[in-house]
């Protein structure tokens, strides 16, 4: 199993996390190599990433160290962060777009997933990508192994997108609109089909002034049609724990066709991937995120245990909270609320 990250510095902890959420849920998998695409990196943060795989490496050779049906021996027990360094990154993104790179909110390390294949070693067929922000709260072999069908990647739907998001794309009532934050790829297919050089095109042609979320929105366009639908447990929102199904139809029609009540309800029952998009994450003082805990165990199991929450941001988490307890009750009063942040806080960044 291949599992790709981007990570800067900031975000170095939270990966760790979210690597030692993946090792610690998938101990029946002999071998998953993680690879980072690192911004900036400290070698202080390398060397901890080291750490971490070293000791789920030792703990699963003491595991599977006698041969057995499944495995051939301790050679065959693999648990492995590579860095791979992204050199330059930043002015290679300058000389690729020169004025029109603007990413909004967004660090630019958010682009480096476009260029993951062209950084990955020539064995690596088919990965799954996360976000940093994410934490495996359960075996993901199923995902591995799901059959793509002639896609190029599998991605999770993403129903509670911004429509004026949707309409700047493009994108009509009845399509689909899928999150970044998971993305299983055909790595072969990728680069035959020079996904990249297209995603750079459109890009260019659009200017990052014109994509809400830039990775994603691109995504969404350069791939249209060849992204296969997977199950929303793969890629949860923790948000989501407040909404119901029948809210996320009425506000996205198109859903429905895509996901059915008893899918939504197993995934918001137990997610395999919950994913800390939206302000209210784990990590900042005053977060009433639902997954709070789970995400406190494996920082504890980390070489980042004891990182302090992020502080300041009491009465926005206070906020935050009260506006999810309201979509339980009103979701339309969300819809408004995330329709005026789209405008005073989205638009503007661009």
């Amino acid at each position: 199993m291949n599992i790709v990250y981007n990570c800067n510095e900031r975000f170095a902890g939270y990966t760790a996390v979210s690597i030692t959420s993946l090792f610690e849920n998938n101990r029946d998998i002999p071998q998953i190599r993680v690879y980072i695409l690192g911004n900036g990196l400290s070698a202080g943060s390398i060397s901890r990433f080291q750490d971490l795989a070293a000791g789920y490496q030792k703990e699963g050779r003491e595991r599977f160290g006698s041969p057995g049906p499944q495995h051939d021996g301790p050679a065959a027990f693999v648990r492995s962060v590579q860095i791979l360094d992204l050199e330059n990154y930043e002015s290679v993104l300058r000389m690729l777009f020169g004025s029109g790179l603007n990413t909004g909110s967004f660090d630019l390390t958010v682009l480096a997933r476009l260029f993951a294949p062209s950084h990955l070693p020539d064995d690596v067929e088919r990965y799954i990508y996360l976000d940093a922000d994410t934490i495996v709260t359960g075996s993901i072999r199923e995902l591995w192994e799901t059959e793509l069908k002639g896609c190029i990647c599998a991605m999770a739907p993403e129903p509670t997108i911004y429509q004026e998001t949707r309409s700047r794309l493009g994108i009509a009532d009845t399509e689909p609109y899928f999150n970044s934050g998971m993305i299983l790829t055909d790595r072969l297919r990728w680069e035959e089909e020079r996904i990249t050089a297209a995603c750079i095109d459109y890009y260019g042609s659009v200017g990052g002034s014109g994509l809400s979320f830039p990775d994603q929105d691109i995504l969404n366009v350069v791939l249209k049609g060849r992204i296969l639908p997977v199950w929303q447990g793969w890629n949860f929102f923790s948000n989501y724990h407040y909404r119901s199904y029948r809210s996320l139809v009425k506000h996205a029609g198109w859903y429905g066709n895509y996901v059915t009540e008893k899918e939504y309800a197993r995934a918001r029952s137990k997610p395999a991937v919950v994913h800390f998009a939206g302000g209210e994450r784990p990590w900042i003082r005053g977060s009433c995120n639902p997954y709070k805990h789970a995400y406190r165990v494996y920082l504890a199991k980390s070489p980042w245990k004891g990182m302090r929450d992020i502080g300041g941001q009491e009465l926005e988490m206070l906020a935050y909270h009260m506006t999810n307890m309201l979509t339980l009750y009103c979701p339309p009063a969300r819809e408004l609320i995330s329709s005026l942040y789209y405008r005073y806080k989205i638009q503007n960044k661009h």
